[in-house]
């Protein structure tokens, strides 16, 4: 036992020996930006910008955004009085090539009366990979409402948030068996007294023994009323 218990002692180090290697991790990542302005069961995605996150380490980035054409502009502003949903599209492409993509929504509204002031929130796991993209509407938790200017529904002033995840805590393995080898040692030299009591150290075989008293009872009868 103790020896698959080392092994899993190895293996634990080996773990936390590459997780200290890969939050020192860095590297870069492209963000092409999406999104759909009129509502759709299959909505159709137009540019909206690019962010480059040059440190996915320090989270550095930066962003750039085209302005809304004027018809761009109606249609957002049609789609938060209609009540529906701004999806936005993000195109992740990491420096191997690689692609992902993800999706968000936000109310039309939020984003109208916050005059296109958002929030992008792109979460990194332990090893540097991209594992979400989020548009958050900061300023704003309910619509109020409120008839905003198309003028103001022009320029996106958005701000970029690099977010990494924790892990788990790594079991205390060492400490365990370094307790066992103590015990184990303990035992050999017959240090650990046993303080149980007598019922807990012999239950195995007093409970067989009543048993057997009862069943012997229930088939003697007769002996038990000649012996009153």
């Amino acid at each position: 036992m103790l020896c698959y218990l080392s092994a899993f002692l190895v293996i634990s180090l080996n773990v936390q020996k590459s997780y200290s290697s890969n939050i020192e991790y860095d590297g870069s990542v492209t963000i092409r930006l999406q999104h759909a302005l009129v509502a759709s069961e299959d909505p159709v995605f137009t540019d909206r910008g690019n962010v480059t996150v040059h440190s996915l380490r320090l989270g550095q980035a930066t962003i750039n955004q085209r302005p809304l054409s004027p018809d761009e502009q109606l249609q957002l502003r049609d789609l938060a009085a209609k009540n529906h949903f701004y999806q936005l599209k993000s195109i992740v492409t990491a420096n191997d090539g690689s692609q992902k993509t993800f999706l968000s929504t936000v109310k039309a509204c939020m984003l109208a009366e916050s005059e296109l002031d958002d929030r992008l929130s792109v979460s990194i796991d332990y090893m540097g990979r991209v594992i979400a993209v989020t548009s958050i509407i900061a300023s704003k938790s309910t619509c109020e409402g409120a008839v905003v200017s198309l003028e103001k529904l022009k320029h996106f002033t958005t701000s970029v948030y690099v977010r990494h995840t924790e892990p788990g805590p790594i079991p205390d393995t060492a400490s365990y068996i370094q307790k066992l080898e103590r015990e184990r040692e303990a035992k050999e030299k017959g240090e650990v007294k046993d303080n149980r009591s007598f019922l807990a150290k012999y239950w195995m075989y007093i409970v067989p023994l009543v048993i057997i008293m009862v069943v012997s009872s229930a088939t003697n009868p007769d002996a038990q009323q000649g012996s009153q």
